[in-house]
């Protein structure tokens, strides 16, 4: 059994995981050898402390040679990347994955011209 299988067999026993979704290089297909595999585990929708959060992290990370993300903790821009380009590994709910992911949109959309912006300084600071 590979890893990801493994990981997807674990995830689906614990009560707070929505979904895993694959993501990165690998579903770009621009992966390289030496690549890293990218995980993203989506929490069901509810508050979440921090320390709860990277202790969701580390336990699946000190069992998994991957490298995996919490959806909640990522930066939205990040998230967006998630949604738009990640290929659903499982999901408990799809009704609850479209609510997050539609949120994720809204989300990104009132902050995508400060992302722009910053984007075009940086280009321009080089």
């Amino acid at each position: 059994m590979n890893i990801i299988n493994e990981l997807v067999k674990i995830a689906k026993l614990d009560k707070e995981i929505l979904a895993l979704i694959l993501f990165g290089s690998i579903t770009r297909q621009e992966n390289l050898n030496d690549s890293d595999v990218d995980i993203c585990i989506i929490l069901k929708s509810r508050e979440y402390s921090a320390k709860h959060l990277s202790y969701k992290k580390l336990k699946y990370l000190k069992e998994f040679n991957l490298d995996i993300q919490i959806f909640q903790q990522l930066p939205i821009y990040i998230k967006k990347r998630v949604m738009k380009e990640g290929k659903i590994l499982f999901c408990k709910d799809e009704d609850e994955m479209y609510k997050i992911a539609f949120k994720t949109m809204e989300e990104f959309t009132d902050f995508e011209h400060i992302y722009r912006d910053y984007l075009k300084e940086v280009a321009h600071a080089g």
